[in-house]
């Protein structure tokens, strides 16, 4: 794989080291590695390793400057095959996700701070997946930004264990050496890191006449000059300026903990990690920390490190003394230190639970597929979802699909998630969608494939984030990715969407139509069947009597229908009567005009039951309809009676069916109305033709 890190600079500091370690432990195991930074010192270590160093302006904070980044970024990550777009910093996630989603790949972040919930943070919530380095992170992002827990991954940072060495005697022989205690602090000059509280133990020492050393390490940043100031004014008030030795920014951090005897961390803000702690164990220095934030986690109380009230100068000069004076307890904490940064807190850990997030991605995409809407043609998507799931076996794959057609593909096992759309009702409105949309982008899905091909679907895509958005050219396009052109000649549904895959790299697989009905719903079927009264000796032939109210011109005559279940009534079959709720006037007409009374299930079946009904049928007549494909799925002997519609563009394309279609000038017209007034389409199609047709398919053997 190819990664590119996102980092504002490369100058001292722990975030730049972990990114330095990173790129170092991907590449040594066979990987690619580029960082976009505005430079440091750093630069050159990595590129020493073999990483890639581009220099861009990704420190600056101007809204301008990041949307100037972008073109250059996606520049970047095509012309060098990036797979992975990592951001480590909320001002270079904004420009690095958006050239990201222009190019369509997986964007991942890792927070580095507990970041107060204002837009400019947002950014950081926006990869894919979100590496924090602690549980405390990971819980504080859940409660205060509402992250989505299923989209975080917990990988601490790791310490180099070749550069920071135990040191041969952990205690360092002090025995009955008079030198002062050095003890160390490490990171920038601030009031969260306890800088002030540290200074105020010392005083308490100094006063019990303990021979410390507070070390300083670091500085403070070079916009907030007065704070070392206001520090060495504390100093000098309380006396123990002598005390003190500001040894400012280190590049040497390993060397300069070699010299310490004890690291203090006194936090008064909860820490996201603290590097400086593990780096202080694996050398074999016992830490002091403040119990607060990750801290707690990665400090075991008296095993690994002493843990004390944060902002309370005499608990911190308490536990300093009580290392001072117990020479076991120091030995204990320097070995048990060291064993747990061996064992959790490694390079190498870090690195594999890094790549592991990045495989994920690449590997284990989360796909949306987009099908609203109609029954029949949701049947109909049934081959591309098993050619998707084919395409990609590990895959997360989510279904949208219209609240009304949800039982369909309810059980499908080739997605893992059936999302409901409710395009009637709460979805209708813009808020709705946009509301929707959301709940798509806090899923963090990384493809988009439209097999509704409509600007709503289209939109939605585009609103949720998804990166790459798969569908077929329209008025706006744009809202997509990669748009495949419309086919010229007109192609039956199934062919239709097997070459928008094709033209995603995804290959077809057959055009076998599936449903997938549950043992409970065989069960209640069979419980129908014993309540309609029917006859298990005689074979059920199953006729579609309705269509779409707006179809009126898909109809067959009531009188033909009643005339096709006297004929099979006559012939030993059992002739039941499908539809929905809105045909059993239809119904009543057909019953009233047959001497066969036929058995009716019209709007008294659910979608899978009427699917296990269909199963049983010996054969299935039926018109341009959904139970159409609801037979073809269900491998049911069918005859289809098409009239205005074309059966190539429509009928399944299945062995199963036969079709019933009159060759006429005027056909077939697409149209609700008949222009002729003659219905000329579907009157020519005689009782007698269909009922033939049916009893060459009761006779013939079953193919199971």
């Amino acid at each position: 794989m190819h990664i590119l890190q996102l980092i504002p600079s490369l100058d001292v500091g722990g975030v730049e080291r972990g990114v330095l370690d990173l790129a170092t432990g991907l590449i040594s195991r066979g990987h690619r590695v580029s960082v976009v930074s505005a430079g440091g010192a750093l630069v050159e270590p990595l590129l020493q390793v073999g990483a890639r160093h581009y220099t861009l302006p990704v420190d600056r904070k101007a809204p301008w400057t990041i949307w100037q980044q972008v073109p250059a970024l996606a520049h970047l990550i095509r012309a060098t095959g990036v797979d992975v777009v990592h951001a480590r910093s909320r001002v270079p996630a904004w420009s690095g996700y958006l050239a990201a989603r222009q190019t369509g790949v997986p964007f991942v972040t890792t927070c580095h701070g507990f970041y107060a919930p204002h837009p400019a943070s947002r950014a950081m919530t926006w990869g894919r997946l979100v590496i924090v380095p602690s549980q405390a992170l990971g819980r504080y992002l859940i409660d205060r930004f509402g992250f989505p827990p299923q989209r975080l991954r917990v990988v601490p940072r790791g310490v180099d264990l070749a550069t920071f060495r135990l040191r041969p005697d952990p205690d360092r022989g002090r025995g009955g050496s008079q030198r002062p205690w050095r003890i160390g602090i490490i990171g920038r000059l601030s009031p969260l890191k306890g800088h002030e509280v540290a200074i105020r133990a010392l005083h308490q020492l100094v006063q019990q006449r303990l021979p410390v050393v507070l070390c300083v390490i670091g500085d403070a940043p070079a916009h907030k000059p007065l704070v070392r100031q206001h520090l060495c004014q504390l100093a000098e008030s309380l006396g123990v300026a002598q005390a003190i030795e500001w040894m400012g920014t280190q590049q040497d951090v390993a060397a300069c903990l070699q010299s310490l005897d004890v690291l203090l961390m006194p936090s008064t803000y909860p820490e996201s990690f603290g590097r400086s702690v593990i780096e202080a164990q694996a050398v074999g220095v016992p830490v002091i920390a403040s119990r607060i934030g990750a801290l707690a986690e990665i400090i075991e109380d008296g095993r690994t490190g002493l843990l004390v009230a944060p902002g309370n100068p005499g608990a911190l000069a308490q536990a300093i003394a009580r290392l001072i004076h117990d020479e076991p307890l120091r030995a204990q904490l320097a070995r048990q230190g060291r064993w747990r940064v061996e064992e959790i807190f490694s390079a190498d850990r870090m690195v594999e639970g890094t790549l592991a997030v990045y495989e994920e991605c690449v590997q284990r995409p989360r796909i949306v597929v987009w099908k609203l809407s109609a029954l029949g043609d949701v049947i109909l998507a049934t081959p591309s979802l098993r050619a998707i799931r084919r395409h990609y076996p590990n895959a997360t794959i989510t279904l949208v699909v219209d609240r009304a057609y949800y039982e369909a593909v309810a059980r499908c096992p080739y997605v893992n998630e059936v999302l409901v759309y409710d395009a009637r009702r709460r979805q209708r409105m813009l808020l709705g969608k946009w509301a929707f949309a959301r709940r798509l982008a806090r899923e963090g899905a990384d493809v988009s494939i439209d097999l509704q091909n409509s600007r709503a679907t289209h939109l939605l895509a585009w609103l949720a984030g998804i990166p790459l958005r798969i569908g077929y050219q329209r008025r706006f396009g744009w809202l997509l990715n990669q748009p495949v052109t419309l086919p010229r000649a007109p192609m039956h549904p199934v062919a239709h969407q097997q070459h928008l895959l094709g033209a995603a790299g995804i290959k077809a697989d057959g055009d076998r139509l599936e449903l997938w009905p549950s043992e409970l719903d065989e069960q209640h079927l069979e419980q129908w069947l014993w309540d309609a009264g029917a006859d298990g000796t005689k074979p059920l032939i199953g006729l579609h009597i309705g269509a779409s109210s707006r179809w009126r011109t898909k109809r067959w005559e009531v009188e033909r229908w009643a005339a096709l279940c006297d004929h099979l009534a006559q012939r030993g079959s059992q002739p039941v009567l499908t539809g929905a709720a809105s045909d059993r006037q239809l119904g009543a007409q057909v019953r009233s005009l047959s001497r066969a009374r036929p058995l009716e299930a019209l709007g008294v079946l659910r979608l899978m039951e009427l699917a296990c009904l269909i199963r049983r049928c010996r054969v299935y007549v039926t018109t341009d309809s959904a139970p159409l494909h609801l037979a073809a799925a269900m491998g049911t002997p069918t005859v289809a009676l098409f009239g205005p519609t074309d059966p190539a563009r429509h009928a399944p394309q299945a062995p199963s069916v036969r079709v019933l279609k009159k060759d006429l000038a005027c056909s077939p017209c697409y149209s609700t109305w008949c222009r002729t007034i003659t219905h000329a389409c579907m009157k020519q199609i005689t009782v007698d033709e269909v009922a033939q047709l049916v009893g060459e398919l009761v006779t013939r053997p079953s193919s199971t």
